[in-house]
């Protein structure tokens, strides 16, 4: 696969192989969904892709203007006629790179919608729709619904938006004014025109409105098209959060069934020099616009794939960013933070790199199923250094780490191994310790995601004990899980007592001595926690309630913002946290990195009281240290 860029869009062309002298006619275009939706289905697009490539049909995937990493912001003019542009221009340069003559559009959820639009207007040799948006009154109220879910959940500190605000705050991502005007009257079998100007082969699969999706078929049948509808079963399943969504092997089978094999013809020699030169003339793409100039990079032997962002006009300023996935989303971040933050650091004059960790979004192969321990595995953390080295070779030596939920621990434990990193904002981190130790309390699958200040602050509410007087909610797991929490806290006290007098060693200790001998070799830590996120009792048992084991150690600071959620989705805590940022970036002198890599690795991995030389454990960590430096 390799990056393109086409009328201010990022995307991926994934060109399959050639049988002999032998081009495909027909090509396939993606269209994604909206929103959160899309963060979901990523890692299932991809594998979707390159199935389609590897049956012989070109395929370009993208992001619409306004969204991941294309040009512009969401809210900019009309959204759902700049992502039919969007579209159009996706078909247009699918068939000038590849030399395709029919394109099949293959969308999901509104990505489906926004493919039948294009259509029955374009020359569409195929279309399929998977769990399209057949009502746009009904698609309106389910966002609506997924929002308050979320803000009765994870936004339970967060202020929701006015009732009579005119446009739909859905999980950080906007429908603005017009969009949720045109989505609540329409009606895809009335306002698409597909009967009108049919495909010459149609497929949906759906399982949300199976009814009307029939009803659509069978109007596309009668105007003479070769309609199929198929039950879409694995749709549930795909449309779930990054870290537990399941590809929809199956139907992606199905669909590549259903497409057949592109029909291959003899390529003349007209056409090859003509396909020759659009290859040369592609080159390395650039996406430039309002002042930000974003070249797309794989690094670190082809392994890790990456946005440079930088200022149109250059910089002369050392100092650059690092942005990595938030949990199991792709580095353009939740609610698209990582993209807004970079671009806005370029036009202070900064360079940053936001990239996927190697078992995440398009670096590497795809990695199907994740388990958790994947997100805070060593590898993980070697690849922020990997970053870091990136940036440093091409003189952005002053790397700062910016970084929400696990990727804050990856890169909190990646800045002892890299000369490069001079400061962190670690913001809701949920782990501290080491990847080689057990997995802790505050990230198992198995356990609510509430703070104890959450639960504490239910027993306040009237209506919460109304609840548990009629039935409806079990106090038994509210206490036991205070408990849990409370022993923990207990245990931690204990060992650090215990540390500070006689001088035990725990993992409590190594996790402080990391911090602090951060701080001690000039490298810059904030921590940043919203109100009731589940880390802070995580934190509290490394470091005290609101810090304060960590009070007198030098730049080392922490930060509670009352209104932030754990992924920054609220847009008003999203933008004082960037703002927050941009402060810290600017105001923060350069750094020069104090002695060499393998004292300040010693320094920040040695307990403070207990000296561990010769364990097995230290031998490996500084044999890592040792082939990082080498690299």
């Amino acid at each position: 696969m390799t990056p393109v860029i086409f009328d201010h869009c990022f995307g991926w062309l994934h060109e399959g192989e050639p049988a002999g002298n032998l081009s495909a006619t027909r090509g396939v275009v993606l269209c994604q969904p909206f929103g959160r939706e899309a963060m979901w289905v990523h890692k299932g697009w991809r594998v979707f892709a390159e199935a389609l490539a590897d049956s012989g049909a070109p395929t370009l995937r993208f992001d619409y203007a306004g969204t991941g990493d294309s040009a512009g912001e969401s809210e900019d003019g009309e959204q759902i006629e700049r992502w039919l542009r969007s579209i159009r221009s996706a078909i247009a340069y699918l068939k000038e790179s590849t030399g395709v003559t029919q394109v099949v559009l293959c969308g999901l959820r509104l990505g489906a919608t926004l493919a039948a639009l294009v259509a029955a207007e374009e020359e569409v040799d195929q279309l399929v729709l998977l769990a399209p948006v057949l009502s746009g009154r009904q698609y309106l109220r389910e966002l609506r619904l997924l929002q308050q879910n979320w803000l009765e959940t994870g936004g339970i500190h967060v202020e929701p938006p006015p009732a009579d605000a005119a446009y739909a705050e859905v999980v950080g991502h906007r429908l603005i004014a017009s969009s949720v005007a045109t989505l609540s009257k329409f009606d895809l079998l009335r306002d698409a025109r597909l009967a009108e100007r049919a495909p010459r082969r149609l497929l949906v699969l759906d399982s949300y409105d199976p009814s009307r999706s029939k009803k659509l078929v069978e109007a596309c049948s009668a105007a003479g098209a070769d309609a199929q509808f198929e039950a879409f079963d694995e749709c549930a399943a795909f449309m779930q959060e990054s870290g537990v969504t399941e590809t929809p092997r199956q139907a992606i089978a199905r669909i590549v069934e259903w497409l057949g094999v592109a029909e291959p013809a003899e390529s003349t020699a007209a056409e090859s020099t003509a396909t020759a030169s659009i290859a040369e003339r592609r080159g390395p793409p650039v996406l430039t616009a309002d002042g930000v100039r974003e070249t797309p990079v794989i690094f670190d032997n082809g392994r890790l794939f990456g946005i440079l962002c930088e200022p149109e006009e250059g910089t002369q300023s050392r100092r650059s960013v690092v942005f990595v996935n938030p949990g199991a989303t792709h580095r353009i971040g939740d609610a698209r933070i990582s993209v807004t933050l970079a671009r806005r650091l370029a036009r202070q004059g900064y360079a940053s790199l936001r990239f996927d960790v190697g078992t995440l979004g398009d670096s590497a192969a795809v990695v199907d199923k994740r388990p958790l321990s994947l997100l805070f595995s060593r590898a993980s953390c070697d690849d922020v250094v990997s970053a870091a080295a990136f940036l440093a070779a091409r003189g952005f030596d002053d790397v700062s780490c910016f970084a929400v939920c696990s990727g804050a621990y990856i890169c909190l434990h990646a800045a002892p191994v890299s000369p490069h990193i001079r400061s962190l904002v670690l913001v809701n981190a949920p782990k501290f310790g080491f990847p080689e130790d057990p997995m802790s309390f505050a990230v198992n699958d198995n356990r609510p995601k509430t703070a104890s200040s959450t639960f504490i602050r239910s027993f306040k509410t009237m209506s919460k004990w109304k609840r548990v007087l009629r039935g409806q909610r079990r106090l038994a797991p509210v206490v036991k899980e205070l408990a849990r929490h409370l022993s923990a806290r207990l245990k931690a006290s204990v060992a650090y007592f215990a540390e500070r007098t006689i001088g035990v060693d725990s993992a409590g200790s190594r996790v402080r001595a990391m911090v602090r001998g951060l701080g001690e070799r000039d490298v810059k830590v904030r921590f940043v926690y919203g109100a009731g996120d589940p880390g802070m009792d995580e934190f509290a048992v490394f470091f005290g309630a609101h810090g304060r084991r960590m009070r007198k150690w030098r730049n080392v600071e922490t930060i509670h913002r009352d209104s932030l959620d754990h992924a920054c989705f609220s847009y008003s805590a999203r933008e004082e946290m960037m703002a927050s940022f941009l402060r810290f970036v600017q105001g923060e002198p350069p750094q020069a990195a104090r002695g060499g890599l393998g004292w300040a690795r010693l320094r920040a991995l040695r307990p403070r009281f207990t000296a561990r030389a010769g364990r097995p454990d230290e031998m490996l960590t500084d044999m890592r240290a040792g082939a990082l430096e080498s690299r």
